[in-house]
């Protein structure tokens, strides 16, 4: 019950199965980085492709992550999650 007040406290409660899939995947794969490539992201989600950048953008939505191009290269992307939640 703790765990699910924690969640409930956070916005988290909201999620669909498959946004808080993802969202625990951003999360782990990020590990202690500050942000990490949408690219890696990518290659290690077993979720299809639309399925990931529809929760990708809910998940923007609810500012839960944030997503910025890259200043060298404008094709690569970056997603963070915000502090809260590390």
């Amino acid at each position: 019950e703790l765990l699910r007040d924690r969640e409930k406290s956070l916005g988290l409660d909201e999620l669909s199965l498959i946004e808080r899939d993802i969202f625990q995947s951003i999360i782990n794969l990020q590990g202690k980085n500050e942000k990490i490539s949408l690219e890696y992201l990518l290659k290690n989600c077993t979720h299809p492709r639309a399925t990931f950048f529809r929760c990708l953008k809910k998940l923007r939505g609810k500012n839960l992550i944030n997503v910025a191009k890259c200043d060298v290269d404008s094709r690569r992307s970056f997603v963070s999650v915000e502090a809260k939640y590390n």
